[in-house]
């Protein structure tokens, strides 16, 4: 399974957090992970922070940002 962007949401100047859905050992997982572009320019590049889960788990992580979301307003 290739890997497939979802969203880009910028977090600060030359960073952004990254959804995709891609394959891994076998399995569909979704991946949010922060990206930063380089001082010196260039493609932003993937940073550790971040999760990786199996995507079976999408709809609880959904419903839990949603109710973040209702919490604060």
């Amino acid at each position: 399974m290739t890997r497939t962007e979802v969203a880009a949401i910028r977090k600060a100047d030359g960073a952004e957090v990254r959804i995709t859905v891609q394959g891994y050992k076998g399995r569909r997982v979704v991946d949010v992970r922060v990206w930063f572009q380089p001082a010196a320019g260039g493609d932003f590049v993937p940073t550790r922070k971040g999760v990786t889960m199996d995507a079976d788990k999408l709809p609880a992580l959904a419903l839990a940002l949603a109710e973040a979301a209702r919490i604060i307003g």
